[in-house]
């Protein structure tokens, strides 16, 4: 009989086998498969593959002389995480009390990081045809994280892009020391 610890592993390479067939199928029908979510009044969606999961916000340790928008470090499951405020971070101000917040994890390399946001509204498929490659608004506040925009029913929904959140100097600055 095999270990517990064999048997999850067993089961995580049997869902990670079964999420690739499901995108593949998605790739190759024209669809794209996107999370979207609310950052304050404004819907945007992300792609599907690089979220491992959707939390509830979760208590957080703060660290010392760490960034307004930088949450601090939470505990799931085990993990070091951090978390930080994606409008806070973007906008520069924080928004009172959202109704139903939520923080979406995302996977880097060989880690995870997790984003708080204003909401998030479940799981969308789009077609490809209907990307547009350029963000008809003009808030300049999201421009350098999105990659496009999606037009589905007469809504637009603009891409938002965790790699190019991670490659913003200011967004891996998390500390507000200033040095000499």
């Amino acid at each position: 009989m095999d270990s517990p610890i064999a048997q999850l592993r067993e089961i995580e390479a049997k869902s990670l086998a079964r999420r690739e067939l499901v995108l593949h199928a998605s790739e190759e029908s024209g669809e794209w498969r996107g999370i979207v979510f609310k950052l304050g009044e404004k819907e945007l969606t992300t792609h599907m593959p690089s979220v491992v999961e959707v939390l509830n916000p979760m208590e957080c340790t703060r660290v010392p002389a760490s960034q307004p928008w930088f949450k601090g470090i939470a505990n799931i499951r085990g993990q070091l995480v951090p978390i930080s405020d994606l409008h806070s971070f973007l906008y520069g101000t924080t928004r009172d009390k959202e109704p139903d917040p939520r923080v979406i994890v995302f996977r880097l390399a060989n880690t995870v990081a997790g984003l708080e946001v204003s909401g998030v509204s479940g799981i969308r498929n789009f077609k490809q045809d209907n990307m547009d490659e350029s963000y008809p608004e003009e808030d300049e506040h999201l421009k350098p994280v999105i990659t496009g925009c999606f037009h589905d029913d007469g809504e637009n929904y603009p891409v938002f892009d965790f790699n190019r959140l991670i490659s913003n100097e200011r967004f891996m600055q998390i500390t507000s020391v200033n040095e000499g």
